[in-house]
């Protein structure tokens, strides 16, 4: 029981890593997106 225990604890380790790292990569796209329409808005505006 103790494996299994273990085992369980070092998948849950690596899920909440990998989720951690793909939301740090989520956020710099969503930051990106946000720029690039404030962009087009901008331009959208000196026509």
């Amino acid at each position: 029981m103790a494996k299994r225990k273990k085992g369980l604890e070092t998948s849950l380790t690596q899920w909440a890593y990998q989720n951690k790292k793909a939301g740090s990569k989520m956020t710099d796209i969503m930051k990106s997106l946000e720029e690039v329409q404030k962009l087009l808005g901008e331009k959208k505006k000196d026509k």
